[in-house]
């Protein structure tokens, strides 16, 4: 149990950076900013990459590499991101920035639903990888400098990219004050793609590191 404690205080934590990030983009938005808002989002998950906390778009490529209880682990960190995302964007609603976040959050979210569910599917995929690059590179990076445009070249893209990220739009929902069905749904499909585009790249690498292993036994 204390395992799973430290997962879900953790994934709050993460939950909370990742409001951070969505707080910048969301105020950069509104002074017509998109590019240095998606750079700025960045911070929350090289925060979150520094201090290894769990967030589960960073989590779940390594599914792999993990026994099946991992999974476990997985659904205590989607609550705990949930929670953090959730309570802490309620908190800044009441702040006097409230209004602009929930200006520029109604907007991104009315795109959303406005999408078809397999368009929100496939940019989770994207998304997912993207992450996966973003963690997986700073890891495997040997240079300071490499580690850092890893994870922040790559958030920017799957923000600039308008990718699917479904902790971030938890908080995008929390602060556009929207809860239906369908944002229910595509939630859904947003997790699901998140962890087959992570999943999906890393076991890719791992075949062509086989495929080179074999070769060189050969």
């Amino acid at each position: 149990m204390k395992k799973y404690l430290t997962i879900l205080i953790s994934a709050i934590i993460s939950g909370f950076c990742i409001t951070i990030g969505v707080c910048a983009y969301l105020n950069m938005l509104h002074l017509n900013n998109k590019l240095v808002g998606s750079l700025m989002f960045g911070l929350g998950l090289f925060t979150i990459i520094h201090f290894n906390f769990w967030l589960y778009t960073g989590k779940a490529g390594f599914v792999l590499d993990n026994k099946p209880k991992y999974l476990i682990d997985l659904i205590v960190c989607l609550i705990g991101n949930l929670i953090g995302v959730i309570v802490l964007s309620s908190i800044i609603s009441l702040t006097r920035y409230g209004a602009i976040l929930h200006e520029q959050a109604a907007l991104l979210v009315e795109q959303k639903q406005n999408d078809t569910w397999y368009s929100i599917f496939i940019q989770s995929i994207m998304c997912g990888i993207m992450i996966y690059l973003a963690v997986a590179g700073h890891k495997k990076c040997e240079y300071p400098l490499g580690k850092v445009l890893f994870c922040f070249l790559a958030v920017s893209i799957f923000i600039i990219c308008g990718f699917e990220h479904c902790v971030a739009n938890a908080s995008y929902y929390t602060f556009a004050k929207i809860f239906n069905l369908k944002v229910f749904f595509y939630f859904i499909l947003m997790i699901i793609g998140n962890a087959c585009g992570s999943i999906i790249f890393d076991g890719l690498l791992k075949l062509i590191d086989k495929i080179k292993s074999q070769e060189q036994n050969s």
